[in-house]
């Protein structure tokens, strides 16, 4: 088990806290959810919304809090993060918003993101495809080609002609 699905299920743990997503909201991916099946469509629209608003031109943002009738949503950036953020979705009745809140932004501060194995050649299938192996060519035959290209008209397209031996 990865350490940041760990931490997302200590966090499910806190009184009122019905979800919790990893969310790169650049590429609006969720990358790791946990607790009840519901989506991160609204946390990548918010925080699309406030960073280019007014508000992020002159500071970085932290986190923000949403309400609405029953729940209450919680975003928080990962630190050292651009495109990182954890969305915690908290019953309005049952949580406290306080302790989720401060709970949130210190699992954004000490989260262990995965980082991708650059170095790990990719998986087969997938990725850059694998060089072929070179074959040692005939020397005479290169040869041959390469005389018979050089005989080919280029004064007039379409009208060479090949020329094999």
């Amino acid at each position: 088990m990865r350490a940041i699905d760990r931490q997302m299920r200590d966090m499910l743990q806190t009184p009122g806290v019905r979800s919790v997503h990893l969310v790169d909201w650049r590429s609006g991916h969720t990358l790791a959810r946990t607790g009840d099946d519901d989506r991160a469509e609204d946390a990548i629209a918010i925080l699309r919304a406030v960073h280019t608003g007014p508000l992020c031109a002159t500071q970085e943002m932290e986190d923000v809090v949403v309400s609405d009738a029953d729940h209450h949503v919680l975003l928080a950036v990962l630190a050292g993060s651009d495109d990182l953020c954890l969305r915690a979705r908290v019953a309005r009745h049952e949580g406290n918003l306080g302790f989720a809140l401060r709970r949130l932004r210190l699992l954004a501060r000490t989260a262990q993101v995965p980082v991708p194995h650059r170095d790990r050649p990719p998986a087969r299938g997938r990725g850059v495809p694998r060089p072929r192996i070179a074959t040692p060519v005939d020397r005479s035959v290169l040869e041959r080609v390469l005389t018979a290209l050089r005989t080919l008209s280029t004064d007039h397209p379409g009208t060479a002609r090949a020329v094999i031996t």
